[in-house]
């Protein structure tokens, strides 16, 4: 009896163990075939890829400076550059050779300073204007005026021309033009359409100039006012001899003029008229109307007035009292100290419409030659301050 061995069983076939090396050149080949396929998509559907636009250049400007008259104390030429170049972030925009001027200006008018700005083309044609006012801030204000240019040189369009008209669409590249068979007698040529009159294209309408909204903050501008006043005046002719004295007034000023009520008290310092001793007194009250023209100041005066005269041994038994009233000029000059303070000299003359005098007997039936009467023309010198109420 042949014996038979047991049979082993069968091993599966062995099975081939990926490498890390065909790994990565499998997930190679799956990102070339991804982006190929979006390439062809981006191709196919003529989408172009979006960069971000840089941000413009500041419009760059001629600059035009002028300091007019009363404003040569005001900031010169380089601190409005200064200035504007600070308010954009360090960058000049002036430029000597830029076909846009921009005219800066600035001047006193009616008693204030006023700054006015304008930019033109090459062609001398207006694109913008804009302009400040104030009386005695000339720095605040030449900022100001750097501020608003600087805004209207940041954003061009505020100023830019009419675009130009589109140009005609061209024929489509892929679309052919059907070539012509050559006339002859025995093919006439076809009959062609007939041109239209070429038609001139309505004018470009350039769009209104608007100033920018500066934000620069307001400039105030003056406007009325009460002024009070005090002074030391020494007149020649109100009295006999020199006389000194104060003078208190209050005026209501506007920018160019003004109209002021004035009450002065003089007492002479001669103490004799004829070897006899006098005190001499007076009060007078003034209304002033004046014209201001920057520092210098002109007016036109009516005065009323009361001379009392009190001799020491009797002319006679009572001191007198006599109206006098005149009509007169002053001229004189105001400087300030300081926002609300400013000092004023002035000289006046007034001439005596109805004059004073001094008799020895006042109340005698016939009448005599007065001690004392006021002459032709009576001058005075006064000096003082003036405060803003």
């Amino acid at each position: 009896m042949t014996s038979q061995k047991p049979q082993s069983p069968q091993s599966p076939p062995a099975r081939r163990r990926t490498s890390h090396r065909d790994t990565r050149g499998l997930q190679r080949a799956r990102c070339a075939a991804l982006a190929s396929m979006t390439a062809a998509a981006i191709s196919a559907l003529g989408i172009a890829p979006v960069h971000a636009a840089p941000s413009p250049p500041p419009t760059r400007v001629r600059l035009e400076f002028i300091r007019g008259p009363g404003a040569e104390q005001c900031p010169d030429e380089q601190f409005l550059r200064a200035e504007t170049a600070r308010q954009m972030g360090g960058v000049d925009p002036y430029d000597a050779n830029a076909p846009l001027t921009m005219a800066a200006s600035i001047e006193r008018r009616d008693g204030e300073l006023v700054g006015s700005m304008f930019l033109r083309n090459g062609n001398g044609r207006g694109l913008w204007a804009d302009g400040f006012s104030s009386r005695k801030d000339c720095r605040r204000l030449v900022a100001a005026m750097a501020l608003s240019i600087a805004v209207l040189l940041e954003d061009p369009a505020e100023f830019s021309a009419a675009p130009a008209a589109p140009a005609a669409p061209a024929a489509p590249a892929g679309q052919s033009v059907p070539p012509q068979d050559p006339c002859s007698p025995d093919q006439p040529c076809p009959p062609q359409p007939a041109h239209a009159p070429p038609t001139t294209p309505a004018p470009l309408k350039t769009p209104p100039v608007r100033a920018p909204q500066s934000s620069a903050p307001p400039v105030p501008a003056e406007r009325f006012r009460w002024v009070a006043g005090l002074d030391a005046v020494v007149g020649l002719g109100p009295t006999p001899g020199v006389s000194v004295g104060p003078a208190l007034s209050i005026s209501g000023r506007w920018p160019a003029w003004s109209v002021a009520l004035e009450v002065r008290g003089l007492a002479a310092l001669a103490g004799k008229i004829e070897a006899v001793d006098v005190s001499v007194s007076t009060i007078t009250t003034d209304i002033v109307v004046c014209l201001d023209r920057r520092v210098l100041f002109a007016c036109g005066l009516a005065e009323l007035g009361m001379l009392r005269a009190a001799p020491s041994v009797p002319f006679d038994a009572a001191s007198r009292w006599n109206l006098s009233a005149g009509m007169g000029a002053r001229a004189g000059i105001e400087a300030p100290l300081s926002r609300n303070v400013s000092a004023q000299a002035h000289a006046e003359v007034v001439h005596p419409v109805v004059g004073a005098a001094i008799l020895r007997h006042p109340g005698a039936p016939t009448p005599e030659r007065p001690v004392w009467s006021a002459p032709a023309l009576a001058v005075a010198l006064g000096i003082g301050l003036r405060m803003n109420l």
